[in-house]
């Protein structure tokens, strides 16, 4: 892979993330919240509306998340019910919000965020196939921590 600093490599985690299942993921760099990658122009920390409320993404990062108070965390345009959080160092928190799923880590030098789309059991679609995503928000945790999470954990990202 290529050195971390360069963009593309950031761009080789988000394929990763992908790979597993995640339809978003998204880079942000912890100085200058500057998006250093993406799965779309549109999976970007933005600025919105939950009915009377401004909602800022770039503060949902900043935001202490081992604060068991804090209990949603809006990003990608939705709001999520933290259901899993590291309460000792506050470096991930997962999120559900129906059948999809928000995952953010915080790494010394970036937040990596992804979100996927988590599957009733035995639910199939009209092929009689069976319906893809993961099957709860913890095994999307595993497998975004074991697969991406880690490495970049081990590089001193």
């Amino acid at each position: 892979m290529a050195e971390q600093g360069q963009g593309s490599s950031w761009q080789n985690y988000v394929q990763t993330a992908q790979a597993l299942g995640f339809q978003k993921a998204t880079v942000v760099n912890r100085t200058n919240y500057q998006t250093l990658a993406y799965t779309s122009q549109a999976d970007i920390a933005t600025a919105w509306k939950d009915g009377d409320s401004q909602i800022n993404e770039n503060q949902e990062l900043l935001d202490n998340w081992a604060d068991a108070k804090k209990r949603t965390f809006c990003f990608y345009g939705s709001k999520f019910n933290i259901v899993l959080r590291d309460e000792e160092d506050g470096a991930y928190i997962v999120g559900v919000k129906g059948n999809i799923v928000v995952i953010a880590r915080q790494f010394n030098t970036i937040w990596f965020i992804v979100s996927g789309v988590t599957k009733k059991k035995g639910k199939k679609n009209d092929d009689n196939k069976k319906v893809s995503g993961f099957g709860s928000a913890s095994d999307a945790f595993n497998k975004v921590s074991k697969d991406v999470y880690d490495a970049l954990e081990d590089s001193g990202v």
